[in-house]
């Protein structure tokens, strides 16, 4: 009779021993697909901008059209489209516009496929001019473009005159750098360079960012009002 109990307790053990076994298993399970749930929506959250940013900018230089780095452009959307993508996903995206930047010459501009030093100068001068500017709006604490839901159109406009004045000033001392290396390249006429850059910058700038500010953000917010950043 005794015996028989011993065996019967071990058989209730056994099973709760194989119960909690199943649910550790199912716990572990339940974790993992947690886990894998967390990571896709981190990569995802991560990617979108980076994507966003890299086709933005690429639809802005085709339609913008050719090209005239070392004379300068009526309108210059590419620059616009860099800084709009800088304010709705900040500076976590440079990698992107930098790639964008360089795959544009590439595709529409007839750029060699091979990274020289002066292109390289040329790329980064053209990502880091909009940041600069941001970053000196936040530092002088203009840097709220809305206002109660309406767009502060004087700080749009200072920002954009603001990423103007920096691409044309760099760009010129890089351009001119670039030209006294090569004799038989024809040397930048300051005067009609910066007029030509400043313009087409200033318009640039303009048009993207205030296409963006009364339709493309408008209806983001609408549609999607967690995905819009831009304060």
């Amino acid at each position: 009779m005794v015996q028989g109990q011993y065996k019967g307790e071990d058989f209730f053990q056994g099973e709760g021993h194989r119960n909690d076994t199943l649910k550790s298993v199912g716990e572990d399970m339940t974790l993992n697909v947690e886990k894998s749930k967390s990571t896709y929506h981190n990569l995802k959250i991560f990617l979108q901008p980076q994507i966003v940013t890299f086709f933005v900018i690429i639809f802005a230089t085709f339609i913008n059209g050719p090209s005239y780095p070392y004379i300068g452009n009526l309108i210059w959307l590419p620059l616009g489209a860099m800084l709009l993508c800088f304010l709705l996903f900040d500076f976590k995206v440079v990698l992107a516009a930098l790639m964008a930047t360089y795959f544009s010459d590439v595709w529409f501009h007839s750029a060699p496929m091979m990274v020289t030093q002066d292109t390289i100068l040329q790329h980064i001068t053209a990502v880091m001019t909009p940041i600069i500017a941001i970053a000196s709006m936040r530092f002088f604490r203009l840097s709220n473009f809305f206002d109660g839901g309406k767009v502060v159109f004087q700080h749009l406009l200072f920002l954009a005159i603001l990423t103007a004045l920096f691409n044309t000033i760099i760009s010129f001392f890089i351009n001119s750098y670039i030209a006294s290396k090569d004799a038989a390249m024809e040397q930048i006429n300051a005067t009609v360079f910066i007029k030509n850059y400043l313009i087409g910058d200033l318009l640039g700038c303009l048009v993207v960012l205030f296409f963006a500010a009364l339709i493309v953000v408008p209806a983001i917010k609408y549609f999607s009002p967690k995905s819009v950043p831009i304060n």
